[in-house]
């Protein structure tokens, strides 16, 4: 220690100054007074810090500031230590049987890989000739020989009245619903509830039934046209007319007139 802390605690004391008494005066921290008269300059902010700290102690003092900066720069021109550079080892060398050793290990396990494609890509065996290769003719089961007629004449199937399709197409009810207003109406098929619900303008809906059609509830009678099997019913009502209970079936066509 060049002995500058030293200088500062024994001009405090001959003063009768405690640290606390010397902060006040010096407007330096207890902390930092402490580290002054210890030396113990790391706990201080810095070099430039430390030199200004103990210029201004050692005057409120009444020592010589030059005296404790120059114990205190002789402190830290330190001498620096020479660096040592340790040697690097030199790298191990490989023993020269290892590359050898490594080569034919390489060469052992490449032989044994060739082998065993070859062994795997051998057919197993004998061979044949592909020209060799006779292909037979496929045969006719004896089942299917059986079982077909000889000189059996083609099926003809009769062509179809049409007349008759006609008659199995009126066998239903047919309606066809076409909507010229929104209308609202609910309907039964052959006794059962079918649907309900609002059509708007230009929306057309076919019913079919095997004995009749009801329309429980027509909200615009007005809106609605109706065609039974191919003939226009008569007005359901006026417009915005509710009504009720229409019943569409085989034996009510004679009571319309064909559609012009």
């Amino acid at each position: 220690m060049a002995g500058e802390g030293q200088i500062l605690r024994n001009a405090r004391v001959d003063k009768g100054w405690s640290l606390t008494q010397a902060e006040e005066v010096t407007k330096i921290r207890i902390r930092y007074l402490e580290a002054l008269e210890e030396e113990a300059y790391h706990i201080l902010p810095g070099a430039t810090y430390t030199k200004g700290f103990l210029r201004t102690y050692a005057k409120h003092l009444g020592i010589s500031p030059e005296e404790v900066l120059e114990r205190y720069n002789a402190s830290e021109q330190q001498p620096e230590k020479p660096l040592i550079v340790e040697p690097v080892p030199p790298p191990r060398k490989k023993p020269q049987w290892i590359k050898p050793a490594l080569v034919a290990i390489t060469g052992v396990v490449a032989l044994v890989v060739v082998i065993g494609i070859a062994s795997l890509s051998k057919p197993q065996g004998t061979n044949i000739a592909p020209e060799n290769i006779i292909t037979p003719l496929p045969t006719v089961p004896q089942e299917e020989i059986a079982q077909q007629p000889e000189n059996t004449p083609p099926v003809q199937t009769p062509p179809q009245n049409p007349q008759n399709v006609i008659a199995q197409e009126n066998e239903d009810v047919v309606a066809q619903l076409v909507f010229s207003q929104p209308c609202w109406i609910r309907v039964n098929v052959d006794g059962q509830f079918a649907f309900e619900g609002t059509f708007t303008q230009g929306a057309t809906k076919e019913l079919r039934a095997k004995e009749q059609i009801e329309l429980v509830t027509v909200g615009n009678a007005g809106g609605l046209t109706v065609t039974l099997n191919g003939k226009a019913w008569p007005s359901l009502g006026a417009q915005g007319q509710v009504v009720h209970n229409i019943i569409l079936k085989k034996d009510t066509e004679s009571q319309v007139s064909l559609v012009p």
